[in-house]
């Protein structure tokens, strides 16, 4: 909370999560979900923590930033598959940091988003894990490689 104090961070925005529980995938999942779900613990530390260096918290909807092209716009004939989102445009990158954004630039409007890290892709050999052979200069313009260094590792932040 400091790093985002000493960065000018205004508003915490948080992904309203409220409706997963009332999601049934399975029995097994949703016995997990409801054994392991600490989302409002969660928020309510967070908004604790973000109170004492005068930075409020904002709970807002995520609808539609998982099927949303960055590039283009287009929601209905998106793709996702695991990590990769694909939209018929040509566009191709994270999922989860695609939308990641995608709510983060929703709730900032004008204000400036930062740069986002990019999760790194791995595979398995049924020997090793190995960083995946997609190529760097495949990735979306926003995404940046990830550094064990949270300082160096750019996460996203909203100035204000």
């Amino acid at each position: 909370m400091k790093r985002l104090y000493d960065e000018g961070v205004a508003t915490v925005y948080v992904g309203d999560l409220t409706d997963v529980l009332s999601e049934h995938w399975s029995a097994v999942v949703n016995e997990k979900t409801h054994v392991f779900w600490a989302y409002r613990s969660f928020v309510d530390r967070l908004a604790t923590t973000a109170e004492e260096y005068g930075i409020t918290v904002q709970i807002r909807s995520e609808a539609y930033t998982t099927i949303e092209c960055p590039a283009c716009g287009e929601r209905e004939h998106t793709e996702r598959n695991g990590d990769v989102f694909r939209c018929p445009c040509g566009y191709e990158g994270h999922a989860d940091l695609d939308a990641s954004r995608a709510f983060l630039e929703r709730q900032a409007g004008e204000q400036q988003v930062g740069s986002m890290a990019r999760p790194v892709r791995l595979t398995w050999d049924d020997h090793v894990w190995s960083e995946s052979p997609r190529s760097p200069e495949r990735a979306s313009p926003s995404e940046e490689r990830t550094n064990r260094s949270t300082r160096e590792g750019k996460l996203a932040s909203v100035c204000g």
